[in-house]
């Protein structure tokens, strides 16, 4: 992936965790039946964030060669490793790639918690993408 097209992606990535952060400050609207449709778009919004992250960090590793990952949490470890994302960041992210699969199949109140533990660490991995592109536009 070259700069350009990250930076797009990026702004539309960043655009989403706002609209999340705003979303969940009243979690208890999503308790509501009336609500349904704003709950899947939350969930739509995360599981798209989440998706897109992994999928960033993946390329990152084959396009470095980086040790092959266990699992979508496990390219968060190996990116850590190599220091392209702080390690302080990988128990959130790893927590929201490993709810992926299942993420329709959680109760509100888990999806709620899943995305209020994550979102930060999401946020500040894509923030680290953002150096490593920008750098490597650079040439550094």
């Amino acid at each position: 992936m070259d700069y350009p097209t990250f930076t797009t992606l990026y702004k539309n990535l960043q655009n989403n965790i706002e609209e999340i952060k705003k979303m969940i400050k009243t979690p208890k609207q999503f308790e509501m039946p009336v609500n349904r449709k704003l709950l899947e778009k939350l969930k739509y919004l995360f599981y798209s964030l989440t998706k897109s992250t992994v999928d960033i960090g993946h390329s990152i590793i084959l396009e470095n060669d980086y040790r092959d990952p266990l699992n979508r949490a496990d390219i968060f470890i190996s990116l850590a490793e190599r220091d392209i994302i702080l390690s302080s960041v990988v128990p959130g992210v790893k927590k929201a790639a490993l709810a992926l699969p299942r993420f329709n199949d959680y109760p509100v109140s888990e999806v709620l918690d899943i995305i209020t533990e994550s979102i930060v660490d999401l946020h500040k991995c894509l923030d680290s993408f953002e150096v490593y592109f920008n750098l490597k536009d650079k040439n550094f």
